[in-house]
Formats: structure tokens, sequence, C-alpha cells
């Protein structure tokens, strides 16, 4: 081809291809004729973002829209979400660098929020605190769980006011805690279906918010799967999360969906999907600001939920039926009023905290509230404390207050074991007395009994049992017989409306119970924790590790985590004069033929002239008898030995104590009022200074009631033995008595011995008995002529005698006794028995004696 040809086709192409440029510069100046010009449309981003604020305040107004920086605690909280959806700010969308608008998310009535990032990135931290601080400050109902497992709680230090005042729980820092926590949510929802199915609705369910800033190493899918489920469900049962660091574990292992979520993309320019415009994260809220509303929520939640005694005490009194069991109003919580119950479905209750911790304000509550409400023809209560304290003494008449509680039936003050075997014993043959009742009846429930029988007085039965724990020391012979009565009530009592109330600090570490806990413990589906609690709850709940005092977990469903419910209960002691009020009051109604309680002061001097028994005697008996204290038992009955003709009829108080002597004194004037002056003997030896009180006032009464009586020295006595035989009469019996009879053998020498030792076999068939105190057992043994003949003296008194002696002496090593003060064991050796007892004693012999 010629240059020629060559250069005309270049000029053919340059022509064309002015063509084309010139034809899109005239289609380019067409297009920018149609485009606005970038001024309005500046203005029209501006109009559209202060649009977007204005809607986002009305939609999501103060706390949960407004910057943090310019609100501050006097700025109301709004209860419920507006249309049943609550919007709260991330932060804020910038469409220009001039232009602005919050941006707000749906949370509480929709949904979710889920980020990819967690709290190990300070945007997202300082999110995570805005988004709580604002949904509690505009829904103060919210109640929060707190999981951080990435930064060990660093995220919600600023919270502590929150988890001491009950509005949160501790923070679960690993996979243990999250566990729980999820038991907890799930525990919600389950809740809520339940109000559901009862049509009770979910107004008063306050809305649940987890808080999740980060998830802790290495859980499982399954764990992962729980929290999609709890989210896929959430919604409806008034449960959201804000959940951080959800994504992928791995390229294989992929993270479930997040039903009903917002999600927010933290590394990207534009994080909400639905936000078409940059947007930064709001800071962390101010410290003072974030102190402040948690310390005023706190405070709140204490205000709202406490409960003055007044409103323990109905208005109406007595005015329940027991049929199908007890209830009553025990404090409140974010839901209003809390009452329990004592029925099929919880009838024993077990109460748990340390001392101090308000065991006995609640258990003061809660007698009161039923005493209230149930007469004593639908409530009969038994009451014991095993500490040192007054716990129950209220219930009962005292010298500056002669009114009671009339549905008390017995009260135990700083009770014995012996007394506690004794009162689950009693509740036990009532169980046996009512399931007579109802096979004769054809019924299996004391419901039914009620129902068939209204006319029959069958109240429910409540024991209430402080520091119960104290019945089980030791893992004796008294331990198994409590664990044996306790799990027999706990087993059979709700079908016989016998119910009961266990308070102690724990329920671990005690031996007799290793191999009963669910036996006797599974029966007890209520649990009250206190501040303090050990054992109570499940061992992986630890519900009441920070509660504060006044406040209480109670769990329906045996401790188990996921059931808990917090409570502020009233404090009694400032409502003493309500209390007392109430006492008096329904003792005014109740019925003529009422008796007041059985009470048994652990602490208290027994004294003779007090005793009933004693007030009735008189010379109308078949045989005389000698009471020497009254019975560690429910009725507090009096203990006495009969003298009769029977070999071995003497009586033998043993132990250095002083007490010894006035348990003797008790004896003789006892057998005073029995014998019409002229008709019985008393030969009175005083062989130890230590009882010279005791003779001068035995000698004065037997004077004073015509009674003819003998006042030996020391050295007579050898040459009175064989007289008393010679002029035995059965007729007009004679009683020698020996203050401090362990020094007779030296003034009585073989021979004087040798005539003890024949009064003693052959003293009661002839009408003669032998009333001693010896200070030592092993000089008693002596004068016996040893343990062969302890059949001579059959009744014996002893006191401060260690119990492996006396079992010896009595050749039973299962005797269980141990010494101490105010207490004495009755051997009746003929009858079988053995009894503590509280010794009749001298007024103010305690002060004297002290402590053993």
């Amino acid at each position: 081809m010629s240059w020629r040809a060559e250069l005309d086709r270049a000029a053919r192409s340059f022509r064309a291809a002015a063509a084309h440029l010139d034809r899109a510069e005239a289609l380019a100046a067409e297009a920018a004729k149609a485009l606005p010009t970038a001024d309005s449309s500046a203005a029209r981003q501006r109009e559209l973002a202060l649009e977007l604020t204005r809607a986002a305040e009305y939609t999501a107004p103060g706390w949960l829209t407004q910057d943090l920086d310019a609100l501050d605690v006097t700025t109301p909280p709004r209860s419920e979400p507006r249309h049943g959806v609550q919007y709260v700010r991330i932060g804020t969308a910038r469409p220009l660098p001039d232009a602005s608008f919050p941006a707000i998310v749906p949370l509480l009535g929709h949904g979710h929020l889920v980020l990819d990032g967690d709290a190990t990135d300070p945007r997202v931290a300082a999110l995570l605190q805005s988004l709580l601080l604002r949904v509690l400050a505009a829904t103060p109902r919210t109640q929060v769980s707190l999981v951080d497992g990435v930064t060990l709680g660093q995220a919600f230090t600023a919270c502590a006011p929150l988890v001491q005042g009950g509005i949160a729980g501790r923070t679960a820092t690993d996979h243990i805690g999250l566990d729980l926590l999820l038991d907890e949510a799930e525990g919600h929802v389950r809740e809520a279906q339940q109000n559901l199915h009862d049509q009770a609705g979910l107004d008063e369910l306050p809305h649940r918010l987890i808080v999740i800033a980060g998830l802790p190493p290495q859980i499982g899918g399954g764990m992962r799967t729980r929290i999609a489920a709890l989210a896929h469900a959430g919604p409806r049962y008034r449960l959201h999360l804000i959940l951080a660091g959800w994504r992928d574990p791995s390229e294989q292992n992929r993270a479930p969906a997040i039903d009903h979520a917002t999600y927010i993309r933290v590394g990207e320019r534009h994080p909400v999907a639905d936000i078409a415009a940059p947007v930064s994260f709001d800071p962390a809220p101010p410290p003072a600001l974030a102190r402040a509303v948690y310390t005023g929520l706190a405070e709140t939640m204490r205000r709202e939920t406490t409960l003055d005694v007044a409103a323990l005490i109905p208005r109406q009194r007595w005015w329940a039926s027991s049929v199908d069991g007890l209830s009553t109003v025990v404090g409140r919580d974010q839901r209003g009023e809390v009452s329990l119950s004592f029925d099929d479905a919880t009838p024993h209750w077990l109460v748990g905290g340390r001392t101090g911790g308000g065991k006995t304000v609640f258990l003061l509550d809660v007698l009161y509230g039923l005493a209230a409400r149930y007469g004593p023809r639908e409530l009969a209560l038994y009451l014991l404390d095993f500490k040192e304290g007054v716990s129950f003494t209220e219930f009962t008449p005292s010298e500056h207050d002669p009114t009671w509680i009339p549905q008390v039936r017995a009260v135990g003050v700083e009770s014995d074991r012996e007394y506690g075997v004794a009162v689950l014993a009693e509740l036990r043959r009532e169980m046996s007395r009512r399931a007579t009742a109802m096979k004769r009846a054809g019924v299996t429930r004391l419901s039914e009994l009620r129902r068939r029988l209204p006319d029959q007085d069958t109240p429910r039965i409540l024991a209430v049992i402080d520091e119960f724990h104290v019945l089980f020391t030791g893992n004796d012979r008294l331990a198994r017989r409590a664990v044996a009565h306790l799990e027999e009530l706990a087993r059979k009592g709700r079908s016989y409306g016998v119910h009961l109330i266990l308070a102690s600090q724990t329920i671990s570490g005690v031996e007799a119970l290793y191999d009963k806990t669910d036996s006797i413990f599974g029966q007890f589906p209520l649990r009250v924790a206190l501040p303090g609690a050990k054992g109570i709850l499940d061992v992986l709940n630890n519900a009441a590790e920070t509660i504060t005092l006044g406040s209480a977990v109670v769990n329906h469903s045996g401790g188990v985590n996921g059931a808990d419910r917090l409570i502020r209960f009233p404090d009694a002691t400032a409502g003493a004069e309500v209390f007392t009020e109430l006492r008096q009051n329904l003792w005014e109604q109740r019925e003529p033929a009422s008796k007041a309680p059985r009470v048994f002061a652990g602490y208290a001097e027994q004294h003779l002239d007090d005793d009933p028994v004693f007030a009735t005697l008189n010379t109308d008996g078949r045989r005389p008898a000698t009471l020497i204290g009254r019975a560690v038992d429910v009725d507090q009955s009096t203990v006495s030995f009969g003298l009769d003709a029977i070999p071995g009829r003497h009586l033998a108080v043993l132990g250095t104590s002083a007490v010894g002597a006035d348990v003797l004194q008790s004896a003789v004037r006892s057998l005073v009022r029995q014998h019409k002056p002229g008709h019985a003997a008393f030969v009175i030896a005083p062989l130890v200074g230590a009882a010279d009180a005791q003779v001068d006032e035995t000698v004065a009464e037997l004077a004073a009631a015509g009674h003819d009586h003998t006042v030996l020295r020391p050295a007579d006595l050898a040459a009175a033995l064989p007289a008393l035989l010679a002029d035995a009469d059965p007729e007009h019996p004679r009683y020698l008595v020996l203050f401090g009879a362990d020094s007779a053998a030296p003034l009585l020498g073989p021979t004087g011995l040798s005539d003890l030792r024949i009064l003693f076999k052959q003293g009661p068939v002839r009408g003669v008995h032998v009333l001693g105190w010896w200070r030592g057992l092993r000089r008693f043994t002596d004068d016996l002529g040893g343990t062969h003949n302890r059949e001579d003296v059959a009744c014996l008194v002893v006191l401060n005698v260690p119990g492996s002696e006396i079992g010896g002496f009595l050749g039973d090593h299962t005797i269980e006794w141990h010494a101490r003060t105010n207490r004495a064991l009755a051997v009746d050796r003929h009858e079988g028995t053995v009894r503590l007892c509280v010794p009749f004693v001298a007024p103010g012999r305690l002060d004297e004696e002290g402590p053993l």
C-alpha cells in the first residue's frame, strides 16, 4: 500500500473519532442538564437528617436517643416501649460531614442486637455500656444478666450497684457461669409460658435483657444452639439479647443464625444494613452519670420491693380456710407482693442464712402472716429454736404480757435435742391418728377428710425448727431417732396436713444426714436462701451469694438454677408494735377454753412450788411418790418415782453439784403433802455442810405440817439404822433422808454399812425407804456393796456424772447422757425408763452454780 493511501485512511479514522467525541460531549451536556446542582443535593440531605432526628427523638425519646453528655439523673424514664417496640440509639449516622442524625435500632418488644466484634474492641465495650445505661434508665423494671468472657468482667465494672441492688446478677465470665445464666433465662421463658397458659398475661413480667460482651473461650456448639434457641423464642416472652462477638468459630463450623436480630458489623463503614450512611458508635457514658443512674435504680428497687410489716397482716382476721393448704404474703419483688404456700406442690420449706442474715425476721414474718389469716381450727403451730436466742418467746405468755398466739401448741426456746425429738414423735403420732381417721372416712388426703367431715377439728400443722442441724449433732442414737422421725414427716406430711420449715445456716456437713439427703431434703421443693446461706440452693446456683440483708432468693424447684425469685421482706423488729397489737387482738379472739402453749425454756429453772402435780398432791393417793423435776418432753410432764413395797424403791441422787441437795429436798417436800400427820416418820441425817440450808428448810416444813421427824447427829446414824427396821410398820412409812450420803461410810463402820445394805434390800417391803444424795458414783457403788447390788436402789437422779460412768454402772453403754447445767437423768430400773429432765432447784440456784 502506498503512503498516500495510508494517510487517507488515517485521516478518515481521525474524522470519525472527532465525530464520536463531539457526540459524547453533546450527550454529557444533556445529562448534566438533568442532574441537580451539588448545593441543592446537600441541602436536601440536611433536611432529611433533621427529619430523621425528629423521628428518632419521637420514636426513642429521652434516655434512648439523646446524647448522654446532655442528660442527668433527673431525666424521667419511660416504663414501656411505644407501640410495643423500644428503639435505642447505637451512635450517630453522618451522610455529610455537616449533617447527622441518631442511628436507632429496635430492641425491647422486637428482637435482639448482634455484633460481630466483642468487648476487646474499645468501640464495642463503649457501645455496650451506652446501650445498657440507656435501656435501664428508660425501662427501670428490666432485669439484666451480664456475660463477659473476653475481658473477665471489665466491660461491666460500672454495674456493681446493679448487682448489689438485685437488678443484675454477677457477671458470668466462663462457660459454667454462662450455662447457669442460660438456665435462668430458660426459666424466665418457662415462667412466661406458664403465665400465658394460665391466661395471666405478661404485663407483670419484667423484660429480661442479656448482655454478652463476648463469649467465653471454647464454648461448644451446644451452648451456641441454646443461645440461638433463646433468641428465637425470646421476644414473645420479653427476653432480649445484646450479643457481641457472634461470629463463625471456623470456616467449617458456622454460628447459628440469630432470629429477630439487627446485625451490626463493627468493622464496616455502614455497620447497619438498614441505615445507608456511615455510623460512628456512641462513646461510653460519663462515669459519674452511670454511677448516679445505677445507684438510683438500686435504691428505687429497694424502695419498691420493701414491704412494711403492716402489709403482711390482712384487715380481716382468721378469714381463710386451710382445706387446700396455707398461704401468706412474705415480701415483694419487681412484680409486687410475693405469697408462698404450704400445699401439695410445696409441702415443706428449707430456709438458710448466716447468723444475723435475717432468718428469725423472715420466720416471724411468715408466722404472724399465717396466724392473722388462719384461726386455731385451721392452723396449729409447733415452734422449736435450738440456738441461744428467744426467736419464738413472743408467741407465749410472760410476766410482762399474758397474751399468746392461740394457734401455738408448743414452743421450745434453747431446746434440747431430746425435746426436739419428742416434738417430732408427737407429730408422727398425730399423723397416725389422722391416718386412722382417713381410713375410716375412706379418703387419702387431709383435704378430702376436711370436706367430708367439716366439723372435725383437724387443722393443718406447721412445725418450725430453727437451727435444726443441732438435732443431728454427734450421729448418736438420738440423732438417728430424729432422722427417722424427720424422714417420715417429710415423706408423708403433705397427705396428713403436716408441714415443716427447717431453718439453718447450712444443710451440709451433718453426718447423720449423709445418706438421707434425697429422702428428706428431696421433699423440700421450696427453698429460701438469705445472705450467707450454704447448701440451701443447688451447688451450681450462686444466686444468694450477693444478696443483701433484707433480701432472699425464693426457689420453688429444690434450689436448681433458673427457678430463682429475688424478694425483699419486712423487718419484723421494726414492726414490733404492729405484731404486739396483732398478738393481743388474736388472743382476745380465742375461744374461752383455749389453753396457753406448752413452753419449754431450756435455760429456765424449774421450781417445785410451780409444778402443777405438786399443787394437786394430797393424802388420798394409793402410793406416795417423790417429785424430782420436769421431763424434757412436749408436755413437760412431772418426773416422779413411786415408793411402794417393791424391793429397791429407794432414791439416790448422784453428783457433786449442789443441785443434788435441792432435788433431795424436793423429794421430801413432795412426800410431806402425801401423808397425814402421824402416819409417816422422817429421819433426817445432815452429813455435809453444803446441804445445811436445805436441811433447815426441810425440817421447818416437816414441823409446820405436824409430821414426826428426827434430825440425827452424824455420830448417831449408825445406831439409828437397826431401829428403822426394828420399828418398821408398812402402814406407817418411814423415810431415811441422807444429805451427803457419801460421808456415811466412815461414820457407820463395817457394822453400820452392813445395816445400811440390809436396809436397802429389806426396807421397802417393811415400809422403809432411803432417800440420799451421794456426791460420787464410786462411793455410792461401794455403799451398795458393788455393782452386783445395783438393783437394791432402783431410782436414780444423775447430775454431773459422766455418761460413760453411769452407763458402766447400769450395765448399759448405750445410755445417752452428757452432763450439763440444769439437766438431770432420771433412771427407773424397775420401769425401764431413762428420762432427761430439768431438776427442781432452789430459786437462783443456777446463778450460784454457773456452767458445769
